[in-house]
């Protein structure tokens, strides 16, 4: 007599049971895990409030085995990526899991959404206007312009890159540092909009008190703002025009140069409650020691008049915040991203978690296929280094296409 079938034990769960355990699963992988476990589960997890999705996973490159891990649960999983993605260098993302990616040093350029695949091409050339008088040469084009090779950095964008009213703004090594485009409408060139060269240290898209775009942070601390000129209408030619942010410099702001070759500043800027605040890393250059990150120093950018909508001459200067309060702070070149605590148990205040990108080795760049070893990052709280545990974040990470990068679910 043959014996009857038993009863997966998954199945003999109640609803209401199910319903609790999804509620404490925070992290979309998590949830699609608990989904595919049978019938019943996968039944019970959408009566559940969706997850918050305010916490960035770190994406952790990889040619062979790609992967992630979410502080939500303390675990590294494996990534699934779309075809093309694997084994290109990440350079920028946008919230709803977009990515942007360059497959070769100076072509290959795309952002993809490494959830659903749609893939959008980036252009690969950069459009410089040759100035009244200027000399062209063989790559000129008609109405004055030239056209130059261009390694991209890091990229922005200002809204969801499908949508016809995106703009991406790049930070790039080419003729000029900084460049746009429309990706939706399938530009064949960014667009450059500054011939001078100052050094560019990071670069978010921020609607700021007095001015709404992507707001430039250079070595100098001062923040320049481009912006359409007006509103932008999809189709539309690209028009942007570059406001300088009437900046104070901050009493203890000493240049880069003035300071002594084991005491190194890089800065980057975040989106924090409504208000822009850099972030400023001091690091030792001694090549020999490993974990080089010796301290951070956080500032809000704070005015001295009324704010007055496109009134950029309202003097305001950097003012040294001591604390963040009820926040944690996920530090990237353009990437950053400012959370409250409040609703993330797993989370402490005034954290930072930081990655390895003090400086960007271009011959690492350029030698497509280099090894990234990300040995300087971790946690920083109240004036020090944490060293966490292996649930808590990872303390190093060696990759062989590209560095990790926060990426938003």
């Amino acid at each position: 007599m043959a014996c009857p079938s038993r009863r997966a034990w998954s199945d003999g769960l109640p609803p209401e049971l199910l319903a609790i355990i999804v509620l404490q699963l925070n992290c979309l992988a998590d949830r699609a895990c608990f989904s595919a476990v049978c019938r019943a589960w996968r039944d019970a997890a959408p009566y559940a409030d969706a997850p918050q999705r305010g916490v960035p996973w770190l994406l952790l490159p990889a040619r062979d085995a790609p992967s992630f891990f979410s502080l939500h649960s303390g675990a590294t999983r494996r990534m699934r990526l779309p075809d093309g993605v694997r084994g290109t260098r990440f350079c920028g993302v946008h919230d709803g899991g977009w990515a942007a990616v360059a497959a070769d040093t100076w072509r290959g350029f795309a952002v993809v959404n490494l959830f659903t695949g749609v893939r959008l091409p980036l252009p690969e050339k950069l459009r410089v206007e040759v100035p009244p008088g200027g000399n062209h040469d063989q790559f000129a084009l008609a109405a004055g312009f030239t056209r130059h090779h261009m390694l991209i950095r890091t990229v922005v964008f200002s809204c969801p890159p499908t949508s016809p009213y995106c703009i991406a703004a790049a930070h790039v090594s080419s003729a000029s540092n900084i460049a746009f485009c429309q990706p939706a409408s399938l530009s064949t060139s960014w667009t450059a909009y500054r011939r001078d060269m100052d050094i560019i240290q990071d670069l978010i898209f921020h609607r700021g008190a007095l001015l709404q775009g992507f707001h430039v942070l250079t070595n100098k601390e001062e923040v320049l703002v481009y912006a359409p000129t007006a509103p932008h209408r999809p189709g539309a030619p690209l028009k942007l025009a570059c406001t300088r942010y009437s900046l104070r410099p901050r009493d203890d702001y000493q240049p880069d140069d003035a300071l002594p070759p084991t005491f190194i500043a890089t800065r980057y800027l975040a989106e924090s409650r409504g208000k822009l605040l850099m972030v400023l890393r001091h690091y030792t250059g001694n090549p020999v020691v490993r974990r080089r990150t010796r301290m951070f120093r956080i500032f809000e950018l704070t005015f001295g008049e009324p704010a007055e909508p496109r009134r950029a001459a309202t003097p305001c200067w950097w003012v040294e915040i001591p604390e963040l309060t009820g926040r944690a702070l996920f530090l990237g070149r353009s990437c950053s991203r400012s959370v409250d605590v409040a609703q993330f148990p797993m989370l402490q205040e005034d954290t930072i978690y930081f990655l390895d990108d003090a400086n960007l080795d271009l011959s690492m760049v350029l030698n497509n296929g280099s090894t990234y070893c990300n040995v300087d990052m971790g946690m920083y709280r109240k004036g020090e280094k944490i060293r966490p545990g292996a649930r808590q974040f990872p303390r190093e990470f060696t990759a062989d296409c590209s560095p990790p990068i926060w990426l938003v679910p």
